[in-house]
Formats: C-alpha cells, sequence, structure tokens
C-alpha cells in the first residue's frame, strides 16, 4: 500500500529551532518572516506557486484548496474569492506587466487560430466541386458526424474557445441539474424559458441532441450544432470553396421546398450555397443516377424495369382566360437489380426458349388451376391462426402488461407458415429518371420502350433480341404490353413485335384493387342500417371521415384492418365469458390460452362449415361478420407474404382474389389473376419463375420481414417527385423534371434522411395515436356486444333494398359468386382470347367483359373505386403493400 507523500521539513522543526515565537508574531510579521526565508534560500515564486498547486501533500492541498474556493459567509467583500483579490492587485500595482502580458497571449491567441482557420480552409475534404457531386459522395462526404470530428481534431483552439461560450452552463442549468433528481422538471424550469421554446420536449429534453453529443443536462439545443455551424459560417465567408456543411444545408433546404429568396438570405450569412449550385447539383446527381442504372443494365445482371405512369395537374388554382390548367402525363421508371443466387441466367432469360412455351395454357381446367385447392385451404387456415393470434397478444388492452409477451410475439412470428420466402438481402435499386411520354396506351408503352432503349444506350440488337427483358407495372401496363404484341404480331423485327418482354402484373396495386373489393363487399348499403357489422357502421363510430365515393387507400385498409382487430377482441371477451371492455385490460392469458381462441376463431368463424352454418340459420349479421373476417384475413396475409417475399403464398391469395375480384365486378384483375395463374403453370420456366417471384419485391434494409412491393417502391418515388421534391411556379416542366427532379430523388431522400436524424427532428406523434386507436377498438367492441354478435345464431335480415320482393337477403359469398361466373362461360372465353396459336398468333382483342361491371347485388356498390392519386400515408407505410401504419387513419392523406 503506498504512502501519501510528506513535508521533507515537518513543522516540528520549526518549533525545536524557534520555540514558542511564531506563536507571539502578528500575521504581517509571520508574513515578513516567511518572505525573509524565500529570499535567504533564493526561491523564484515561479517555482514556489507550481509546487503549491501541483504537489500532492495533503496539507499544502488543503490549503490550495481553500485559496481557490468562494466563501459566501464573507459578504461583498472581494476576499469571498481570494484569486480574485491576486489579480486585482496584480492589475492595480503591476500595470506594465499586465500590458506586456497582454502583449504576449493576444498575438499568440491570434496566431493559433490564424492557423487553424488556414488549415480548414485549405482541407480538400472541405471543398466541393459541382462537377463531382455524385449519388455517393452524399452517403460518404455529405455526414454531419464526419463534419464534427474534422473540425474537432483540426481546430482545437477555435472549437475550445466557442464551446466555453456555448455549452457553459448558466445559473438556471446549474439549478437544473442540481435539483431534476429530486424535484419535477417543469417546477426547475422557468416559466419565461419555458414559453420560449414552444417545441421544447419537457419528457425528453435531449430528443433534439445531434448523434453522439454528450449530455448535457437542461440543454434544449444541441450545442455542438452552434458550433459547428458558426465554425462552417466563418470558413465559408472566408473562402467560399470551403463549402461542405453550406452545400449540404443548400441542398436540404432547396428540396424541402424553401423558397428562392430564403436561400439566397441564407447563403448571405454563410449557412448556404446559392440556388443555382444547387440546380446543377441536382441536374449532375441525376445524370450519375442515370449512369448508374445504365451500368446495371449493361452489367449481365438481370434485372427488372419498373414503370408507372406519373400525372401533373398544372395551374389547376391559377386558371386565367391567359393562363389555362393542363395536364402533364409523363412515366416514371426504375432498374431493380435482380438477385440471382442459384439461378441459371443465361437459361432463365433465354428468348428462345421463352417463346416456345407461348400457347401451353390451352390445357388449363378452371377446377385444377384456378380454384383454390384443400392444400390451399389448410395453408390459410394456420396462416389465419397465427394472424389472429398476434392480433390479440399486440392489440388487447392491458397487454403490454403480459409476463413474457415479448416472448410470446417471438414464438408466434417463428410459428407463421412460410413456403419459400427469399433470404433478406438489400436490393440494388437505381431510379432512371422520368420519361416524356404517357404509357396509359398502347402506343405510349411501344413509344417508352424504345426511349427505355435509348437512354439505356443499347441498339436494337442488344435490346430485342439478345435475351429476355423483364418489364413490370401495374395491371393496365401489362395489359397494354399484350395488346401492343398482338397488334404487332406481323411485324418484321423483334424490337417491333414486343416478343421480347416479360411483363410482370405488380403486387401493391392487387392491394388497391383488393381493398376496393372489401369496400364493395363489405361496406354497407348507402340506404341501409340495419347491419352493425358492416364497414359503414364501423366507420360511423369511429368518425372517420373518409369519401366513400373514393376511398383513400390507407383509410380503407386501416378501416378495414381495425374493424377486423376490433372482432377479434369480442370473440375473445366472448370465448373467456366476459362482457364487459375492462375485463380484457385485466386478462393475463398463456399463450396456449391465446392459441385456443385463435383455433376456436379459425374454426367456426373462417371456415367455410361455419359460414354456411350462420347462412342456413338465416343470421345475416353473423353470415357478413364470418365474410368479412375471412377477406380481412386474406387482406393480411398477403401483405405478410409480400412482408417476407414468399412469392408461392402471395400466388395462393391470387386463387381467391381471381374468384373475389369477378364476384365484386373488378373483372380486370381477376382476369390479371388468372393470367399469372396460367403464365407461372404453363408458359415460365423454372429458372425464369425464380427470376420473376424474385423481381416482384424490394428489400431497402436487407432485413427479414421487410420486402416491400416493386411497384409501391416506384409509388414512392412517384411522391417524391409529384409532392416533395417538386419545382415550384413555372419550373414544373417535362425537362426540368427529366434532368433534375426524377432519378435524383433517391439521393435527396438521403440527403434529407441523414440531415433530418443528425440535426434532430423526432417523430412524437405515436402516443397519441395508439391512444386513440385503443380507444377505437374500444368503442368498435361495446357496440359489437351491445348488438349480442358472435354469440348464438338468430334470424336476422339484412335486406336487399334494390329487391323487387321483401325478405330477400343482401348477403352472400363473393367467392362463391365469383366462381359461377367464371363458370359460366367466362373461364372459356378468357381461355380463348388469351391463348397463342402456333398457326395464327395472338388471338385480337379482349375478353368481352373486360370492362363490365356485376350488377348483382352486393353489400355495397354504390360508391366508385379506391383512389390512384396515393398520399404519403398510402405508399410509405410500413406494410409490404404500404398503407401507412398500425395506428394510422389514413385521414391525414386524404
Amino acid at each position: 500500500m503506498s504512502r501519501k507523500p510528506q513535508l521533507a521539513y515537518q513543522p516540528s522543526m520549526w518549533t525545536e529551532k524557534l520555540g514558542d515565537m511564531p506563536d507571539s508574531l502578528t500575521p504581517d510579521q509571520k508574513n515578513h518572516l516567511l518572505s525573509s526565508l524565500l529570499i535567504h534560500l533564493d526561491i523564484r515564486l515561479a517555482d514556489l506557486l507550481p509546487f503549491i498547486f501541483e504537489t500532492r501533500i495533503e496539507d499544502i492541498r488543503r490549503r490550495a484548496g481553500s485559496f481557490m474556493g468562494y466563501w459566501q459567509a464573507r459578504g461583498d467583500s472581494p476576499a469571498r474569492f481570494p484569486p480574485a483579490v491576486l489579480y486585482t492587485a496584480w492589475h492595480q500595482n503591476f500595470p506594465k506587466s499586465r500590458d506586456h502580458l497582454h502583449e504576449m497571449i493576444t498575438p499568440c491567441a491570434k496566431e493559433i487560430a490564424l492557423k487553424e482557420s488556414d488549415r480548414i480552409i485549405n482541407a480538400k475534404e472541405l471543398k466541393i466541386r459541382t462537377k463531382n457531386v455524385t449519388s455517393d459522395t452524399f452517403s460518404t462526404v455529405f455526414t454531419p458526424g464526419r463534419l464534427r470530428e474534422f473540425y474537432q481534431t483540426n481546430s482545437p483552439f477555435i472549437w475550445g474557445i466557442l464551446e466555453t461560450f456555448a455549452a457553459s452552463p448558466n445559473r438556471y442549468r446549474k439549478r437544473v441539474e442540481r435539483k431534476k433528481a429530486a424535484e419535477n422538471w417543469e417546477d426547475v424550469m422557468d416559466q419565461d424559458e419555458r414559453d420560449d421554446d414552444p417545441d421544447f420536449d419537457e419528457d425528453d429534453p435531449a430528443a433534439v441532441r445531434s448523434q453522439g453529443a454528450p449530455e448535457l443536462p437542461g440543454f434544449s439545443r444541441d450545442p455542438d450544432m452552434a458550433i459547428l455551424i458558426s465554425i462552417s459560417a466563418m470558413t465559408f465567408a472566408r473562402n467560399r470553396a470551403t463549402n461542405l456543411l453550406p452545400t449540404i444545408c443548400g441542398v436540404f433546404f432547396k428540396i424541402e421546398g424553401t423558397s428562392s429568396r430564403v436561400v439566397r438570405m441564407l447563403s448571405n450569412i454563410g449557412l448556404s450555397v446559392s440556388s443555382k449550385m444547387v440546380e446543377r447539383i441536382k441536374e449532375n446527381i441525376s445524370d450519375d443516377a442515370i449512369r448508374r442504372a445504365r451500368t446495371l443494365m449493361k452489367s449481365g445482371r438481370p434485372f427488372v424495369t419498373v414503370f408507372d405512369n406519373l400525372n401533373f395537374y398544372l395551374r389547376k388554382h391559377q386558371q386565367r382566360i391567359t393562363n389555362q390548367n393542363e395536364s402533364l402525363n409523363v412515366t416514371n421508371s426504375a432498374i431493380l437489380g435482380i438477385p440471382d443466387e442459384g439461378i441459371d441466367v443465361k437459361k432463365a432469360l433465354n428468348l428462345d426458349e421463352h417463346l416456345k412455351r407461348r400457347g401451353q395454357r390451352k390445357n388449363a381446367r378452371f377446377q385444377s388451376d384456378i380454384l383454390p385447392t384443400p392444400a390451399d385451404g389448410e395453408y390459410l387456415q394456420k396462416a389465419f391462426k397465427f394472424i389472429i393470434a398476434e392480433f390479440i397478444v399486440r392489440y388487447t388492452p392491458g397487454s403490454d402488461k403480459w409476463e413474457g409477451r415479448a416472448a410470446m410475439l417471438e414464438k408466434i412470428t417463428a410459428a407463421m407458415p412460410h413456403d419459400e420466402p427469399l433470404t433478406p438481402t438489400p436490393t440494388d435499386s437505381r431510379p432512371f429518371g422520368v420519361f416524356n411520354v404517357n404509357e396509359g396506351s398502347k402506343r405510349g408503352i411501344v413509344d417508352l420502350l424504345d426511349e427505355i432503349r435509348q437512354r439505356a444506350q443499347m441498339d436494337t440488337k442488344q435490346w430485342s433480341e439478345d435475351e429476355l427483358r423483364i418489364l413490370g407495372g401495374d395491371w393496365l401496363t401489362s395489359a397494354n404490353i399484350r395488346a401492343a404484341r398482338r397488334d404487332r404480331r406481323d411485324d418484321e423485327t423483334p424490337m417491333e413485335c414486343l416478343e421480347y418482354g416479360q411483363e410482370v402484373s405488380e403486387l401493391f396495386h392487387f392491394a388497391l384493387q383488393a381493398t376496393e373489393m372489401l369496400m364493395r363487399t363489405h361496406y354497407g348499403d348507402e340506404n341501409d342500417v340495419q347491419d352493425p357489422t358492416s364497414i359503414k357502421a364501423h366507420r360511423g363510430l369511429v368518425g372517420r371521415s373518409w369519401n366513400i365515393n373514393s376511398a383513400n387507400y390507407s383509410a380503407a385498409k386501416s378501416m378495414s384492418r381495425h374493424s377486423l382487430i376490433a372482432r377479434v377482441l369480442h370473440i375473445a371477451m366472448v370465448f373467456n365469458r366476459f362482457n364487459q371492455w375492462s375485463q380484457l385490460e385485466t386478462w393475463r392469458p398463456t399463450l396456449e390460452d391465446v392459441y385456443a381462441i385463435a383455433d376456436h376463431i379459425c374454426k367456426n368463424f373462417t371456415s367455410q362449415e361455419s359460414m354456411s352454418k350462420a347462412r342456413e340459420a338465416g343470421d345475416d349479421w353473423n353470415t357478413h361478420d364470418r365474410y368479412f373476417i375471412r377477406d380481412v384475413l386474406l387482406f393480411c396475409e398477403f401483405e405478410r407474404a409480400v412482408s417476407y417475399a414468399d412469392a408461392p403464398s402471395i400466388l395462393r391469395v391470387l386463387r381467391y382474389w381471381c374468384l373475389a375480384f369477378r364476384g365484386a365486378g373488378q373483372h380486370n384483375y381477376a382476369r390479371e389473376c388468372a393470367e399469372i395463374l396460367l403464365k407461372w403453370k404453363y408458359e415460365i420456366s423454372p429458372e425464369l419463375k425464380k427470376l420473376l417471384s424474385r423481381a416482384w419485391f424490394v428489400n431497402r434494409w436487407g432485413k427479414e420481414g421487410c420486402w416491400i412491393a416493386a411497384d409501391l417502391y416506384l409509388e414512392q418515388l412517384n411522391l417524391l417527385v409529384k409532392r416533395v421534391f417538386i419545382a415550384q411556379g413555372s419550373g414544373v416542366t417535362a425537362d426540368y423534371i427529366i434532368k433534375k427532379g426524377s432519378a435524383c430523388v433517391e439521393t435527396f431522400r438521403q440527403v434529407s434522411y441523414l440531415v433530418s436524424r443528425y440535426f434532430g427532428n423526432p417523430d412524437r406523434r405515436r402516443k397519441s395515436k395508439e391512444l386513440s386507436f385503443k380507444e377505437d377498438l374500444r368503442v368498435l367492441v361495446e357496440d359489437m356486444e351491445r348488438h349480442q354478435l358472435h354469440k348464438e345464431l338468430q334470424k336476422r335480415l339484412v335486406p336487399d333494398m334494390k329487391a323487387k320482393t321483401p325478405g330477400v337477403s343482401a348477403i352472400f359469398d363473393v367467392m362463391a359468386k365469383g366462381a359461377e361466373i367464371w363458370q359460366d362461360g367466362k373461364w372459356s372465353e378468357f381461355l380463348k382470347a388469351t391463348t397463342y396459336d402456333e398457326a395464327e398468333g395472338y388471338p385480337i382483342g379482349f375478353e368481352p367483359d373486360a370492362n363490365e361491371k356485376n350488377e348483382e347485388n352486393i353489400v355495397y356498390l354504390a360508391p366508385g373505386r379506391v383512389t390512384d392519386v396515393l398520399g404519403e400515408e398510402d405508399v410509405a407505410g410500413q406494410g409490404g403493400i404500404g398503407g401507412g401504419c398500425e395506428f394510422d387513419t389514413g385521414e391525414e392523406a386524404a
């Protein structure tokens, strides 16, 4: 054990030599005695003072600490702080020394600051030249955290001075630090200071702190941000070539819609580059993005070209006789790399082999190739069980207090059935920019494909003869490609015949149509208020206000899911013989209890036998309720299959939707379901099937369960082009969008994310949404309990208001009706109209009923369709097919 350092000469030595003499001396005499000893020993104060303040000897350290302390009891005397007395005496008695010290310190500080400033403005890392900016620049160079580390390393003196100025605690923050543990934040914080910051988060005062910043109690803003901006603005004023942070800020301000006047003002004070430089950067990034896409297309790796219409309505609210509105119809596109592990790509994309398979669907049969099989039913019943179990564990009130809830959810997720989900890998997605072509027609498709070929810098042989091209879009895109191919079957070159293209109908648009099908089938007759199980009844209970004639996708999906969850929770109440919502809040089940309820729901509410039983009993309420539960669970299974990129599971769902779309009068997508099912079984090689199953999906981060539909990815790009990064005023032209506003939007999104995340942009809305969501569930469940749903069957009629005779039920199974329509001649007509004949070529024309509406009485027929005008709530959701997060109502974008 080490000993503490001691004085070499103890006080006892002086007692032996001087006796009691020091006790009789006055303080002034003692000072003279000590000074004489210093002179006698020839000790300099420059040596003595460092010894006093640096030594580890306890007696001397105690006296030094007392000298540096603050003595409140000494009143207003300067002696409260002894160093201040010393400083005052020094300034009063040694003015020449003071001036000499200032003369030494000031040039030294200036010299250090100048050297650091020169080092910064000469640093190549901080200089951005417009012509060198690429898409990769933003992920490597344009990172604010990297810039802070550079300043701290290369200009520690300047950073230290500014940090002292910005981060030193004031009286209020010192008080906060002392009292925060014992008092509430609101009591400690002065009212004037709270009023000064209306956005201050009292629950989390560090919410706006940048990544990697130190904890500074009491600071509502990160001082490092102010220091970073200050140094950057000063160096930018000294040398405009030192423009890293101003360039980041300029691009961020511009793409977030900041006006040119504001950007110019920010440029004048050194916080941004000019608007002209930002415009040059946008054009360079667009060119670089197209080069990157072109590189992928020429690399020999498989890819899918996804494209979709993008319509702008210009000057809609500014129309004058000389300034009339118009519609700008262009087409946005993206190139998506397809993972090719385990696939013979050359064999899969062999054009000659693919063409030999045309016409094999002539052997197809409705019963074996379209109707769901018993295996499909068993698979979906198992999937339904675990979806229901997840709903119960995740959304039951009070479930957050269940013991082992997280483990329950993990076990349910692990037990979910899958067919062939893809291994999570990040998708190589490369925006290809907008084309000034409207692809919504056969002629438009032909022109667009030629424009894509030219932008890819391929000749006609490279594009149309070397290999099969995979083309993705919605139903209309696929139908136009097939129609154009039929019309051009006699053309001479493969480029003109369009035989090189393999169209793929993408999945997000199937989800859009499925949501419309749910609205058509389950909304309820506008003239009827006698069905408490309809979506109309539930919509009125929870006060949703979206337009029934053009239902917003996110709102319709949200209402369907919330209604389903409420029904599941009410069945759980009935199963446990509860009759009040509060009993659910105190319920503490095991996972086996949850599985028992899920099995009960699958057996008694989603099986065909349960539906027939309710139908035979004349209970239209419970019959409709069972149809609704089955149909929305099927939608949830489709979303889950997309989230895990499970193509075989999607095909199972399409078998059911092929019938449901027919029964709901959506013939185009009913035929498209059949087209996909027949093409996958008869006209696509196993290797190509693997490629197409991967071309359906995009995974940004390579995480499990984070796949989205490829056309949803394109719709997200469309949203950025049309709503977020759009030009202002007269800048909305096709040329501007092509050159500066479409291919670059993925990079812009990255900039927006990096900057807002670093400088603090927390989303604090979820908590209120979650509470509102739970309250909606309570209202729906209590209404079901009041109507005695999910209990004993009884005769309850939902009358068909259009029927000529009274007593006719408006409830029927849309899938059974769809199967009847298919088998009533529609199947043979479809097969005849779509089968390739080796002698005659492609059939001419469409199926006769392609655009007809089924006028049979269904529960909901009057409103129009789910809108194609998609907003942020529709396409920016967390699910594999968009539609907002689980607590959203979807009405924000309505």
